[in-house]
């Protein structure tokens, strides 16, 4: 094979990674949409819900319930709703 040939393969490679990249932030944008969620307001609670490191099932259920609380601000009918379709869009894509 030589390098006009490897140029051919190239391309190809990139609009198979382009295609499941858009796939998958579909797949992803519909899971969310179907929980009420974007990628905001589950980072917001996938990142204090790994904080909880006390052990005590009374102080993680707090932090999960506040994580969860701010989380939805910014899901659907939050108050941050916008702010996190914007930084859905804009800052989170992949």
């Amino acid at each position: 094979m030589d390098a006009s040939e490897l140029n051919k393969v190239k391309p190809d490679a990139e609009k198979r990674n382009t295609y499941y990249e858009s796939t998958m932030r579909w797949i992803e944008d519909t899971y969310l949409k179907w929980f009420g969620e974007n990628r905001a307001s589950y980072g917001v609670k996938d990142t204090l819900r790994q904080g909880q490191v006390s052990g005590n099932k009374d102080v993680d259920g707090i932090q999960e319930s506040v994580g969860n609380t701010i989380g939805n601000q910014f899901g659907k009918g939050g108050l941050g709703e916008d702010a996190g379709k914007i930084a859905d869009k804009s800052l989170l894509s992949r």
